[in-house]
């Protein structure tokens, strides 16, 4: 889904009351003793995420109605050039800029249709994202409370001032196993593409369902 997903901005956020931890796979850190920094990688998260694959699935499914589209209005325009191509030789300089005001006029839908879809995508996409970023935005919040962190950085966030960090002080397995456990976010309702026209738009390489910088 792509456009991807939007990374995480760092996360600064109040302190909050310490809270007991429970028994956790993963060494869970000690609220006494934990530092006062942390980070976490979005993108290790983010993939390791239930519910994230089936909503890149469902919205994947979604544009392939899109493409069809886009293909058939590019194939149409382009016999259209190549006729005219073969029969200006022998057209009137009047019939010739008529036919030409014809396909600029056609080009000029084209690309409005293609930007109309493009935004109907984009809507969807953050449909389909939105209960995801907001179980993942609340694991991490839990986790910030529940062991009194000041912050938590994300070290894939694009401008990310990091140089290097205590791996010692990386949390993301620990958000991780808490995401998991809690399970997928409710999945957002599939759409009907024979009933409606379809909601399109490219898949780009990586998660379209993926963090926007």
């Amino acid at each position: 889904m792509v456009r991807a997903w939007r990374v995480f901005s760092v996360i600064l956020l109040a302190l909050t009351a310490v809270r007991p931890a429970a028994a956790q796979q993963i060494a869970a850190p000690n609220p006494t003793t934990a530092p006062r920094l942390v980070w976490i990688n979005s993108q290790a998260v983010l993939a390791a995420t239930p519910g994230r694959a089936a909503a890149e699935s469902l919205f994947a499914r979604e544009m392939v109605g899109f493409r069809a589209e886009v293909q058939r209005m590019q194939a149409t325009f382009d016999s259209s050039v190549a006729e005219y191509n073969r029969a200006a030789p022998v057209m009137t300089p009047a019939a010739k800029s008529a036919r030409e005001d014809q396909l600029r006029q056609t080009q000029q839908r084209n690309q409005a249709r293609a930007q109309e879809l493009d935004t109907q995508a984009q809507s969807r996409e953050a449909e389909l994202t939105a209960p995801i970023m907001q179980r993942v935005n609340a694991v991490i919040e839990g986790v910030r409370a529940e062991f009194n962190y000041a912050f938590v950085f994300d070290v894939a966030a694009q401008g990310n001032p990091i140089v290097t960090a205590d791996r010692a002080l990386d949390i993301t397995a620990f958000v991780i196993q808490r995401l998991q456990a809690a399970g997928a976010a409710p999945p957002a309702a599939g759409r009907d593409s024979s009933a409606t026209s379809p909601v399109p738009a490219p898949v780009p390489a990586g998660p379209r369902l993926r963090p926007r910088p």
